[in-house]
């Protein structure tokens, strides 16, 4: 297309955008082994960790990539975003882990690993959906990945709301109960972070061609 054409050919932000997808897409299997074992939580949540810290470290060289770069690929204010928002969905799936850890919680409740699946599914379509922004040739499948997204964000919000009102009826132990919202509330923030990049993208794509 015309746009596409004119865009200026600096790949560096798409390749960091990428790196960044990949580790996503680990996380989120990292966080979905660690409640499907449901013991030994210090490998996977370390494991994590370090997967999160490699992604800090991409966000930081994606500013300094803006700072010293006059004309950008996409719009300096949507790297900005973009960048955060990934990175916001690893420092979640991260203290989801973390606090697996820390909790040491007994068996994860029903709907929990389907929690996490829909967090891990979303983290998929987001990787397609961000490698597609490299040419804008798949503009209609950027925006269909975006209601796909949102659609699991909606699931994801209906799933933990499920979760909660089964622990609060039958969950006798006060302290698990309180474990467990913790985990869930960060896996279904992890779920709002990837609507939060179908926006972005697709305000991207809607923009620019």
């Amino acid at each position: 297309m015309f746009f596409s054409s004119l865009l200026p050919k600096d790949n560096y932000v798409f390749d960091m955008f990428d790196k960044m997808c990949v580790n996503l897409v680990e996380g989120a299997q990292i966080l979905f082994r660690m409640l499907e074992k449901g013991s030994a939580f210090d490998e996977p949540a370390i494991q994590l960790k370090t997967i999160e810290s490699e992604t800090d470290r991409f966000v930081h060289q994606v500013m300094s990539y803006l700072h010293k770069t006059f004309v950008t690929p996409i719009d300096r204010e949507d790297i900005f975003h973009l960048a955060n928002r990934l990175d916001d969905i690893l420092d979640l799936t991260e203290g989801a882990a973390s606090r697996i850890r820390l909790y040491q919680p007994k068996a994860v409740p029903d709907g929990g690993m389907e929690l996490v699946r829909v967090l891990l599914d979303s983290t998929k379509l987001i990787k397609e959906m961000i490698g597609l922004l490299r040419n804008m040739k798949k503009s209609e499948r950027i925006i269909q990945l975006t209601v796909e997204i949102k659609h699991l964000e909606n699931e994801a919000d209906l799933i933990r709301r499920s979760i909660l009102a089964r622990l609060f009826e039958d969950e006798k132990n006060v302290f698990e109960l309180i474990k467990w919202k913790d985990i869930l509330d960060y896996i279904e923030k992890g779920t709002d972070r990837c609507d939060d990049v179908g926006n972005i993208t697709e305000g991207i794509v809607l923009e620019n061609t």
